[in-house]
């Protein structure tokens, strides 16, 4: 009975809330066209057509009754990107963009990728090198990157959207990873590129610094001008194939005797910022879905200037859509940046 009774509620208030006098249609690209001030945009998706999503805008207060009622999320409507299965589950490459600019770049995944994620072996062995040569590889000590799926955002958000990020590489990491104490706890690592994936997998495994090779080494070291950097960001040594460097926030809590939960990375290689990476907790993933831990926002640290010009996030957002039992790790509060 009670499914029965929201299912009607739901199907009221959909009719209700995009009813001519009530709501402005948008058109595919996000762009309004037309309709009253103090509204925002929130994708309309209902239980009777789940497949079908439409932006339309709506009073604050009606979108937060849409995304109760029906299977609804806020803001526009996202493109989708290249998805790939984890877990019991599907991850997904989305964008979302108003008028021309990002609302959000990110990755949602359904909440059962949390369930049945592969824990042995802790790497999924694309990216390994047999450093002590003893003919055999440790999983454990001579792998790279866990299980990693490289998802290329919507090719409209990545051709006509002034942005430079191109893609989302997911890496499950079970067993954490360096340095040890830190960041060894289950987690994802969600990196957002701006270099080619190309560019990427052509960091070679290694002997040298953490597996890789040691003719790619250098390069991962060729660190971008200070101005192009926040101060926070230090240099560890933390040299991946098929990655790049990352730079670590020495202020996070994580590094001052708090557990880890989640946290930011900037990426470089060779001279240039390549990625910028939310690193997040399975535990705080698995809070959100319980209940005990609530969407958050967190600010990213900005550097001086930009190497090229472009919408650049101000924050990072881990949230859940209970309505649609998706988990979203999204860069957000996009700002236009001039090269400089």
């Amino acid at each position: 009975m009670r499914k029965s009774v929201l299912s009607t509620l739901s199907v009221l208030a959909a009719a209700l809330l995009v009813a001519p006098a009530a709501v402005a249609a948008q058109g595919p690209d996000g762009d309004a066209t037309g309709g009253p001030r103090n509204r925002v945009p929130v994708c309309l998706v209902t239980q009777a057509d789940p497949d079908r999503e439409r932006t339309v805008t709506v009073s604050p207060a009606a979108a937060r009754l849409l995304v109760r009622l029906t299977l609804s999320y806020e803001g526009p409507c996202a493109e989708y990107g290249e998805s790939a299965p984890r877990g019991n589950g599907t991850l997904t490459a989305y964008s979302q963009v108003h008028q021309g600019r990002p609302v959000a770049v990110g990755l949602v995944m359904t909440e059962d990728v949390l369930e049945g994620l592969p824990y042995d072996p802790p790497t999924a062995g694309l990216w390994c090198y047999d450093k002590d040569g003893d003919g055999e590889i440790d999983p454990m000590h001579e792998c790279a990157g866990g299980y990693e799926d490289a998802l290329h955002l919507g090719e409209r958000f990545r051709t006509e959207v002034d942005s430079p990020f191109t893609y989302v590489l997911t890496n499950w990491n079970p067993m954490g990873h360096m340095p040890p104490g830190v960041y060894d706890k289950p987690h994802f690592d969600v990196h957002f590129y701006l270099n080619d994936n190309e560019e990427r997998l052509a960091i070679r495994p290694g002997p040298c610094n953490v597996l890789v090779h040691c003719d790619d080494y250098p390069k991962g070291k060729n660190l971008p001008d200070e101005r192009y950097l926040h101060p926070d960001f230090a240099d560890l040594d933390a040299v991946e194939p098929a990655m790049g460097n990352h730079l670590v926030d020495t202020t996070a809590p994580e590094h001052h005797g708090e557990p880890f939960t989640h946290t930011f990375i900037y990426g470089i290689w060779d001279g240039e910022v390549t990625f910028y990476e939310p690193m997040v907790t399975h535990a705080w993933y698995q809070g959100l879905v319980d209940g005990t831990i609530e969407d958050s926002c967190f600010p990213i640290k900005q550097p001086q200037a930009f190497q090229r010009s472009g919408w650049y996030p101000t924050s990072y957002c881990i949230e859940f859509r209970e309505n649609r039992h998706e988990l979203t790790t999204s860069l957000q509060d996009f700002v236009y940046r001039e090269a400089g």
